[in-house]
């Protein structure tokens, strides 16, 4: 499959000898590619060190291009990232928060995590919680302790409390919980744990 950048440029090679040098209108028309697609192609070019813009919109072939086309060699213009890049991680997310309180406490219960972890605003931040350490708990990083915390209202029967397990304590970074995969991702280890029970 030609690219929209090796067309550019093959037309550029050809077409520059008949003309000092090659606007982007007469692009368009050589190639049938809309003017935004010459466009960025071009400043593509331009940027690979393939193409110069002696004018506004008229660009002529370098010899750095010449040889590109010459050696029939990739050039390596095709559209996508460069290489794989980790998404962006939000490093004060709730779960971040958590799971550093997590590693302070050892021992500990949502409503001291709540409280830990809370700034305010936050929507079902309890609830939120809940979730994550249930996802922990089937991941193998924490278990329910027999001893529950005493409530705070008379007919409360308490609240339940968690161990994070020494072994488990994989480092700083957060485990993430895949929801539609059913694992838990270690970003610590790069191992992923199938959420079981």
């Amino acid at each position: 499959m030609i690219w929209t950048s090796e067309t550019i440029l093959t037309a550029i090679a050809l077409n520059q000898g008949l003309m000092e040098c090659v606007r982007e209108e007469s692009l368009v028309e050589i190639t049938k590619l809309t003017p935004l697609q010459v466009e960025q192609a071009c400043y593509k070019l331009r940027k690979h060190g393939l193409l110069e813009r002696s004018d506004k919109g008229c660009h002529t072939i370098t010899e750095a291009g010449r040889a590109a086309i010459a050696q029939a060699v990739d050039i390596k213009l095709r559209s996508g990232p460069k290489q794989w890049t980790a998404p962006k991680v939000n490093k004060n997310s709730l779960r971040i928060k958590v799971w550093r309180a997590i590693r302070i406490r050892g021992k500990f219960s949502i409503p001291e995590l709540t409280m830990l972890v809370a700034e305010g605003g936050e929507k079902n931040i309890v609830s939120n919680i809940g979730k994550y350490l249930r996802a922990l708990e089937k991941a193998g990083y924490i278990v329910k302790l027999p001893k529950r915390e005493k409530g705070t209202s008379l007919t409360s029967n308490g609240h339940i409390r968690y161990w994070l397990l020494p072994e488990r304590d994989s480092g700083p970074q957060a485990p993430v919980w895949r929801v539609k995969k059913e694992t838990v991702y270690d970003p610590n280890t790069e191992l992923e744990h199938a959420l079981c029970g």
